[in-house]
């Protein structure tokens, strides 16, 4: 599974204009107003306030555990060895994480 892919973003404008947003998630909604979150950048400030809301929303809609689990392995990995899978960031795992509560 070590294949490359361009650099995943997410606008922080696309969040606000989404009915899919549990009322409870909302409050990290917007500290991401006109920002863009590169899902590369583990540990950012605005990546870990992303972060919160994607797993508010996992929380409130009790969905996507399996998504994750899979960005927990591979976060715990790159916090503790510096790499998951022969990459230093996990942002395929979030883009999946992300996209799975969003989609519910």
């Amino acid at each position: 599974r070590n294949r490359t892919f361009p650099m995943a973003k997410v606008k922080g404008s696309a969040l606000q204009d989404s009915s899919t947003i549990a009322p409870k998630c909302s409050k990290f909604v917007q500290p991401l107003r006109k920002r863009t979150v590169n899902t590369e950048q583990i540990g950012n400030r605005h990546y870990n306030v992303l972060l919160d809301f994607v797993r508010c929303q996992r929380k409130v809609n009790k969905t996507c555990s399996g998504e994750d689990k899979s960005y927990s392995l591979c976060h715990a990995s790159v916090m503790g060895t510096g790499s998951y899978e022969g990459r230093k960031h996990c942002g395929e795992e979030f883009k999946e994480f992300f996209d799975c509560v969003m989609r519910k």
